[in-house]
This record gives C-alpha cells, sequence and structure tokens, in this order.
C-alpha cells in the first residue's frame, strides 16, 4: 500500500518535471526560478495528492482566463 503510494508519487513528480523541462524548452515564460531540486521533488512524492490538485486548479483557471 505505502509502496503504491509513493510509486503514484514518483510517476507524478516524474511528469511535472518532464512538463518543466519541456515548457521550458519551447520557451514559454514561467515563474522564475522553476527549476526543482531533490528536496523540491522528494516533497513532491510525498505530498503528491496535494500537489496534483494545485495543479489541476492552476491549470483550470489558466485554461478559463
Amino acid at each position: 500500500m505505502i509502496l503504491t503510494y509513493l510509486l503514484f508519487g514518483v510517476i507524478f513528480t516524474f511528469l511535472i518535471d518532464m512538463l518543466i523541462n519541456y515548457l521550458y524548452y519551447l520557451n514559454v515564460s514561467l515563474i522564475d526560478d522553476m527549476e526543482w531540486d531533490n528536496l523540491q521533488r522528494f516533497f513532491c512524492v510525498l505530498l503528491w495528492p496535494f500537489a496534483l490538485v494545485i495543479f489541476v486548479i492552476a491549470f483550470l483557471r489558466k485554461y478559463f482566463e
């Protein structure tokens, strides 16, 4: 059970990290200093449900702007 939770966190964090790198490659303006360090990745793996909610809310706000 705990390993499944952590696996989902690792997958989610990987996808978010790849999205940030892809948007940086396309020269999309992001918040300054959008590079993640290992501490931020660690907390994202542990708290991925909260990170997912924040991501969805931010995405919907930007989409319906």
